[in-house]
């Protein structure tokens, strides 16, 4: 197949992410500032990711694989509006620089599971380079996020065309993705960045004692700035839950999606998720792999049209099987089984949890 190449210097991936920045993913209303060109380059950036994140990714298959059979792995290729809204937030961030514009990720059982994955690749002989490595297991994010993240700088010797290029990788649990997905839904569902640590107060409060809990299931270091005592950790958490109505919200979003993965045709490698919360309604799109421009068109396209509509959400993910579409991609399906059973279990009077070490940064 052909494989989207970068038609743009550095310098002008720059000079475009700044005007970008600065515009911001405005709506389509008249006398909206025209950042035709600049789009155009950040799209076409993004594509050239395509290579070096498939290289990558089947690299992690092989090794998440090895260590559990059923482990589930994906890759995607970040939005134009999360790239542009993270430049706004970081002034001086280079577009050519973001770190996470595309990235795979490799979701297993257990952190220990976790760790075996994040060994292997540091025993790995691969020659791309890892330029960054973050531990938020043993360190969370004060949000209550948890996992591992590598990025590695790209480089072949047989074809220089995508050397240098970043290329994220995160490793997670099945409970670190459940909490993942319950913030992106409940930040879909609310349109607040709850996942950038934006929007209502308690909101964010509760997604941070959320965090802790499963922490502490998982044998690991609370959330700074939260209950270290399981207890009084459970009764911050019930409480808040009961005041925003959280199983309820959750709850109600997942009823409307009629789409089942399933039933797309098994040779499908790319996919295109449009999220419509306005009209309950969820799209996909299979694609085979020798199809990659026309799926990277269609997500220009879709980008675009949905510009303006709060909620709208449209990503360009690939997966191995279409059957593991929903494991890897729960948040865009509102499906949040898991972490309403979890926190269906909080609410029990006992409390009945391993010893655990507490101690925060």
């Amino acid at each position: 197949m052909d494989w989207i190449q970068p038609l743009y210097s550095r310098g002008e991936v720059d000079r475009a992410g700044k005007k970008l920045a600065v515009t911001g993913w405005v709506g389509n209303g008249r006398g909206e500032p025209d950042t035709r060109h600049e789009l155009a380059v950040l799209n076409n950036w993004r594509a050239a990711h395509s290579f070096p994140l498939n290289t990558m990714q089947m690299g992690l298959r092989q090794r998440a694989r090895s260590i559990e059979p059923d482990a589930i792995v994906s890759q995607r290729l970040k939005r134009a509006p999360a790239t542009i809204a993270k430049l706004r937030r970081f002034p001086d961030m280079k577009l050519s620089r973001m770190q996470d514009i595309a990235g795979c990720r490799a979701i297993l059982g257990s952190p220990v599971a976790v760790r075996e994955l994040w060994s292997a690749h540091r025993r790995s002989k691969m020659k791309h380079q890892l330029i960054r490595e973050v531990d938020y297991i043993q360190w969370p994010k004060p949000s209550g996020y948890r996992g591992v993240h590598l990025v590695y700088r790209y480089r072949s010797d047989r074809n220089d065309t995508y050397n240098g290029l970043r290329i994220e990788i995160q490793l997670r649990s099945k409970l670190q993705h459940a909490w993942a997905t319950a913030v992106e839904t409940a930040g879909a569902i609310r349109d607040q960045a709850l996942k950038s640590s934006e929007g209502n107060a308690d909101w964010l409060r509760f997604f941070a004692l959320a965090g802790s809990w499963l922490a502490i299931k998982e044998r690991s270091p609370v959330v700074p700035e939260t209950p270290s005592d399981p207890v009084e950790l459970r009764d911050s958490l019930v409480g808040l839950a009961n005041d925003l109505n959280v199983v309820a919200t959750l709850d109600d979003y997942r009823t409307f999606i009629s789409y089942v993965p399933e039933r797309l045709p098994s040779y499908c490698h790319y996919f295109l998720l449009e999220r419509r919360p306005d009209q309950r309604s969820m799209a996909v799109r299979g694609f085979r792999k020798s199809q990659l421009t026309r799926a990277a068109g269609l997500y220009e396209e879709r980008e675009e049209e949905i510009r303006g509509i709060d909620g709208a959400e449209v990503v360009l993910v690939a997966m191995d099987s279409v059957a593991s579409l929903r494991a890897a991609y729960p948040n865009y399906l509102f499906d949040t089984d898991l972490f309403i059973k979890e926190l269906d279990l909080a609410t029990r009077r006992q409390v009945h949890l391993p010893g655990h070490p507490l101690h925060r940064r």
